[in-house]
Parts: structure tokens; C-alpha cells; sequence
């Protein structure tokens, strides 16, 4: 009796009386079965007719008959498996290559174990997870699935090609950041990815953009490579510079200018903000930024070496695996450039300092206990502040009382030139009185009033789309006697009709750093356990 309600069986007459809910095309129901957690339904094709998939004639003698088994949908956590019966016919058309085809069914795929509906949940479990995680969920989802299943789902190819985008975005993203990168292709239009490039060299997206033709503009940044594959694969297309990477030029430009020169007095001394004075370092904070910077001077005495012996600065770059611009910086500074100090922002022990210095007179340096107290007073703050600022305390154990009192006094601050070249970029009338003050002192150096007029000339220029000053603008740059200026300018003329476009287009590579954040999502989250080909598929199949 147990057998008998574990498999129960359903008559034709009772399916019409009650409806199931699945829905297989050319295929009548005869019997379904479920045992435990499995629910198999019998069924057979009902066409009278098929389609030789040769020669498109249609055909209504049967050959031979046989059994397909494929898998659906799962019903209310139950597993379903379809058996049904289906035929082969013969071609009656005597020219035809194929004497015998099988009937094709419109939800179930050639050769396929599993119906279209089902393979399309598969393939998005697979591009959202793939592997092993995939093949946990989708046991949950009575879905049974393996591991390479999945990733055999993901990494197959798209059967429908994207056609060849019009408006074409192409920027690099880094597979090993200073190592490996490889190429992103946006359609600007659609705002989906076009395709994924193994490297970032000019010959591979030569060679793409000659097997799709029809691209009539090219959004990129200012690599050299992906200019000359521009040219060269693609030569009647418009190429555009992006513009926020021709202002983050400008920005460095400004930068290398003010790092070289010497600045005025008055900014030297100039007081930026009233602060409190910075903490005190522990021994040990000590001992380890002593560490870091003897490193840094080593490695500035290695880079100033291998310059005075010739050695370009991609070649110092890439023997000492550091970046060009910190080889740069290295080469034109007078001296070993010292870190820059950060001002010291609030922290939630500040409020509660007074409160520690008394706790502390009175004798308790107990760390747990003091964290304690302030916890009760409401300090949200972690135990390792605490703990930091008891040991600052017995650091200065030999001083006198007074001077373990917290002070507030100004202090003076010089502004790097990283945070002074923004002041030339941005709008004068959008500054804080003290970021006014300290750009009027700058100006009253003749160089410096030189460089910032150029500087708000081009912003002006491309906040308003008007390339007509640009070939004075790049004239008179060079001109100049600014040296900083100078390259700047030469590298610009060198883009050609590229740099005018960028200032009456209005297309940007602003889509395509969205998608490459997207893709170094997908890459991360595969732990770096996949190569390549299943990172392709991911980007294109997930767009």
C-alpha cells in the first residue's frame, strides 16, 4: 500500500478535470508519477507532421520512434523529470542528404537534457555564481546541478552576436594592478559591453575593430596604443579624447609646475586652520615610520641612480616595479620629497580626554577599566583607542603633570602641491575665503599667475564646448617658457582632431569606467580561481 500512494498515477480523464501547471508544446500527457522528492511525467508528441531541418520539407512518414529525457522546472521543491516519446521521420524529398531527422520540440532544444525554460534559470545562476556556489544553490532550488556543468553553461558563447556598435568606448582595466591589464569595449549607445580584450595592445584592438567594421566614433583616453589601434584598425573613424582624463593631465601638469618652484614666503607660513596639535606617536609608531621612510629614501637614491646612468623612466619603473609618476616626482625633485603630513581629524576620545587625564592622576591605568568607565559616559569608540592612548601616557611617564594636559594652539600648515593644483582648476568663485586668500598669494607670483591663467582658460574652454581658442591657447603654451606647460601642450597637439572633438562631442569614457567597476566586481568575486574565457562570457552574459 505504501508503494501505491508514493506512485500515483493520473488517467487522461482525470488531467482534463484537472488542469496541471506545465505547459510543453506538441506534447500530450499520458502518466505522471512521483516517488519521494522525483516527479516524472510521461507524455508523447502529437504533430502529425515535422520539418526535415535540411531541406525545409515538411514530412508525415514515421521511421522509428524513441525516448528522450529531459529535465524542467522544479513543482513545489519537487525534482521533474519529463519521459516522452518522440519520432523520427523520413525526408520525402529524394534530394535531400538526410534520409531519416528526429521532430524538433519547441521548448526542448537538440540534444539537450533539460528544457529552455530550465537552461535559462542554469544560465543565470551560472553568470551570477558559476562553480561550486552555483551548484549549492541550485540544490536548494531542487535544481540539481554540478559544478562544471555550470561553469561549462558559463562560459559558452552567446549563439546571436551583438552587431557592431556605432559610437565605440574602449578603456583598459587591470587583471594584476602594474602587470596585466586587459581592454573593455562599450557601445555608447546602448550603454552595453561589446566585447572583452585579452591585453591592452594596440595590435589586438587593430585586429577587432578590422573584423567589425561600421565603427564611426572612438571615445579613449590618451594611451598612445589604443591610439594607434584606432588608426590603424579603424581609420576613417573619429577618435575623442575623454575629457576628465585631458583635465586629470592638466591637474599633474599643475602639479609637477608647483613642485619644482620655488614658493613665496608668505605661503610657507601661511596658517590654513586652527587645529589641535597632532597626537603624539607611540615607540612603536615611531620605530615603524622610521622603517618606511629609510625604504622610501633607499628607493629614491636607487631611482636618482639609474637616472644619472642614463636609464629612461619606463625603464627605472619597470626594474624597480613602481609607478612612472612616482619615478617622475623622484627625478625632478630637488631633494628626497618627505611624506606630507594630513591634519589630524576629530576622534570620538576627544571629548573624553580631560576625564582620562584625571582617571589618570588619580591612578588608574588599568586599560579595561578606563574603557569601561567611558563606555558608561557614552563613548562608542574601540578598546584599541584607549589602549593606543594609555600608552602614549606611559611613554611620557618622566614628564611633569602639566605638560600631559591637553592643549589647543595654532599651528601652521603648508598645503601640498597635489591640493594646491586643484585650486587652479576649479571656479575662484566657488572657493572658501581661506582657499582665496592662500590661491591671491600664490598669484603674486609672475610664473604662477602665468600657469593658472592658461589653466582657467581651458577649463572655460571645455566647460563651454568652444575649440576655436584652442590652437592660440596651445600656441601661446608653448610660448610660455614653462616647461610643465610646454610638454603638456606638444603631447595635445599630437591627438590632433581628437582633442577638438573632445570639446564639441559630447561623448566620454563616463559609461565604460561604470561597466569596468562593474567587471572587477565579477572578477573579484571569483577569487581568482577562473581565467579569461569564463571572465568574458560573465561581463557579456551579465550586460
Amino acid at each position: 500500500m505504501k508503494k501505491i500512494c508514493d506512485s500515483i498515477r493520473f488517467s487522461t480523464r482525470c488531467l482534463r478535470l484537472s488542469p496541471l501547471p506545465i505547459a510543453l508544446p506538441g506534447i500530450k500527457i499520458q502518466q505522471i508519477v512521483r516517488r519521494e522528492t522525483l516527479l516524472t511525467i510521461t507524455g508523447r508528441a502529437t504533430s502529425p507532421t515535422a520539418v526535415c531541418p535540411c531541406c525545409q520539407q515538411s514530412s508525415s512518414r514515421v521511421h522509428s520512434y524513441y525516448t528522450r529525457s529531459p529535465q524542467d522546472l522544479p513543482i513545489s521543491g519537487q525534482v521533474v523529470q519529463f519521459v516522452l516519446e518522440v519520432r523520427r521521420f523520413r525526408c520525402q524529398n529524394q534530394n535531400c542528404r538526410q534520409q531519416t531527422f528526429a521532430e524538433r520540440l519547441p521548448a526542448l532544444p537538440v540534444w539537450a537534457r533539460q528544457t529552455a525554460r530550465l537552461g535559462a534559470v542554469l544560465d543565470a545562476i551560472a553568470v551570477a555564481l558559476s562553480g561550486q556556489a552555483g551548484s549549492r544553490l541550485s540544490e536548494q532550488l531542487a535544481l540539481p546541478v554540478s559544478p562544471d556543468t555550470l561553469l561549462r553553461r558559463a562560459k559558452r558563447a552567446r549563439s546571436a552576436s551583438r552587431p557592431t556598435p556605432r559610437v565605440l568606448g574602449v578603456d583598459d582595466f587591470a587583471f594584476r594592478r602594474g602587470h596585466t591589464y586587459g581592454t573593455l569595449l562599450l557601445d555608447l549607445e546602448t550603454h552595453r559591453p561589446v566585447d572583452v580584450l585579452e591585453d591592452r595592445s594596440a595590435e589586438t584592438f587593430a585586429q577587432w575593430l578590422r573584423h567589425h567594421p561600421g565603427v564611426e566614433i572612438i571615445s579613449r583616453d590618451r594611451s598612445k596604443e589604443y591610439r594607434r589601434g584606432a588608426t590603424d584598425g579603424a581609420p576613417q573613424a573619429q577618435q575623442v579624447i575623454d575629457r576628465w582624463h585631458v583635465l586629470k593631465n592638466l591637474r599633474e601638469t599643475i602639479e609637477r609646475f608647483l613642485s619644482h618652484i620655488q614658493m613665496p614666503e608668505e605661503i610657507k607660513d601661511e596658517a590654513r586652520r586652527a587645529i589641535p596639535p597632532r597626537q603624539k606617536r607611540t615607540s612603536g609608531e615611531h620605530a615603524r615610520s622610521q622603517g618606511s621612510r629609510q625604504r622610501r629614501l633607499a628607493l629614491y637614491e636607487k631611482v636618482v641612480e639609474l637616472s644619472k646612468l642614463g636609464g629612461s623612466i619606463q625603464g627605472i619603473a619597470r626594474q624597480r616595479q613602481i609607478s612612472r609618476q612616482t619615478v617622475r616626482k623622484f627625478i625632478q625633485a630637488p631633494s628626497f620629497p618627505e611624506q606630507q603630513k594630513h591634519d589630524q581629524t576629530k576622534s570620538a576620545i576627544d571629548q573624553y580626554r580631560p576625564y582620562l587625564h584625571q582617571r589618570w592622576q588619580e591612578g588608574c591605568q588599568t586599560t579595561g577599566q578606563l574603557w569601561r568607565e567611558l563606555q558608561e559616559r557614552g563613548f562608542t569608540g574601540s578598546w584599541m583607542m584607549v589602549y593606543r592612548w594609555v600608552q602614549l601616557q606611559r611613554d611620557e611617564q618622566g614628564e611633569s603633570a602639566d605638560q600631559s594636559q591637553p592643549k589647543t594652539q595654532t599651528v601652521t600648515h603648508k598645503m601640498a602641491p597635489r591640493q594646491l593644483a586643484w585650486l587652479f582648476l576649479h571656479d575662484p568663485d566657488r572657493l572658501e575665503k581661506q582657499e582665496q586668500q592662500t590661491l591671491t598669494l600664490l598669484r603674486q607670483d609672475p610664473r604662477i599667475e602665468l600657469a593658472y591663467g592658461f589653466a582657467q582658460q581651458f577649463v572655460t574652454m571645455m566647460k563651454e564646448h568652444d575649440a576655436k581658442p584652442l590652437d592660440a591657447w596651445l600656441w601661446a603654451c608653448q610660448m610660455s617658457g614653462i616647461s610643465d606647460l610646454v610638454t603638456f601642450a606638444q603631447g595635445l597637439k599630437q591627438e590632433g582632431s581628437a582633442l577638438h572633438a573632445a570639446f564639441t562631442l559630447s561623448y566620454s569614457n563616463g559609461p565604460v569606467e561604470g561597466k569596468i567597476n562593474k567587471l572587477k566586481y565579477i572578477k573579484r568575486s571569483m577569487y581568482g580561481r577562473s581565467g579569461f574565457p569564463l571572465l568574458r562570457q560573465k561581463v557579456l552574459k551579465a550586460a
